[in-house]
């Protein structure tokens, strides 16, 4: 009995140290609601398309990296720092790249965990491009 007492202790830490921290992420959130939220369409057209970043990746981010962060990314902007002002490790579950990397397939048809380099995000802009690029790779490999 205590065997099994036990284990439900280390599972309930192991659970606490791989889920988002709801504190930071509250946090997070409440900064964000001084800033307009921006239906997709208006993400899209103010801050990704000048940038040369297709609808579909940008709608692909909205909704993923929304689902992963737990945060608004209406509010968003390309210019906010992953980790120093996103707290994005903090806010997102441990394995939330596995889950990009599974929808990103399904999605687009491109494995892209080989080529993640998260030390090269630095903004929500950078993680966007890198998608951009990606998701060209299925589309030339469509006109081929």
């Amino acid at each position: 009995m205590w065997h099994r007492f036990k284990n439900l202790v280390v599972s309930l830490k192991t659970y606490d140290a791989l889920s988002p921290d709801l504190k930071v992420r509250r946090q997070v959130n409440r900064m964000l609601r001084q800033r307009p939220l921006l239906p997709l369409n208006q993400w899209f057209q103010s801050f990704y398309q000048p940038l040369g970043i297709t609808y579909t990746v940008t709608d692909f981010a909205y909704v993923h990296l929304a689902r992963y962060s737990g945060l608004e990314l209406g509010r968003v902007l390309p210019t906010d720092r992953l980790d120093e002002d996103l707290h994005w490790t903090q806010v997102c579950w441990f394995d939330w790249q596995l889950n990009l990397y599974d929808d990103f397939w399904q999605q687009f048809g491109v494995d892209i965990s080989d080529c993640w380099d998260e030390s090269a995000l630095l903004t929500i802009k950078d993680l966007m491009a890198f998608l951009n690029a990606y998701s060209a790779q299925a589309d030339s490999a469509l006109s081929e």
